[in-house]
């Protein structure tokens, strides 16, 4: 097919639509302890990995003392950018913490493992 051919005939359906995948988390902060009652706020941040991305939702699941991280990313299919690391933070609020012992973590990335104390 020529590069005219390409350019000029109707796209593929689809084309437009919008794509939504788990982010790479390279770092998470959050303070060591906090009171009952008091709001958690977890930044984390990382990179895209094209100028297309754009951050849709980050969330917080807690299940048996552990705290995972996810952060969502979204894109239109079939559009072009610059092949360039996008940043992206994101704070994420946390409410209702029982006392006890916590590990907060990234649902997909390379950060580490944080301990939080709710007394």
């Amino acid at each position: 097919m020529s590069f005219f051919k390409r350019i000029f005939t109707k796209r593929k359906k689809g084309v437009g639509q919008e794509i939504k995948k788990p982010a790479m988390i390279e770092r998470i902060a959050a303070p060591k302890t906090i009171k009952e009652g008091e709001t958690l706020r977890v930044v984390v941040s990382g990179h895209f990995s094209n100028l297309s991305w754009k951050l849709d939702e980050a969330e917080a699941i807690i299940k048996n003392k552990d705290i995972t991280v996810t952060v969502v990313g979204k894109k239109k299919t079939g559009m072009m950018a610059a092949q360039a690391l996008k940043p992206y933070e994101t704070t994420i609020e946390i409410k209702k913490l029982k006392k006890g012992n916590y590990k907060i973590k990234a649902a997909k990335g390379t950060t580490d493992v944080l301990e939080l104390v709710v007394k």
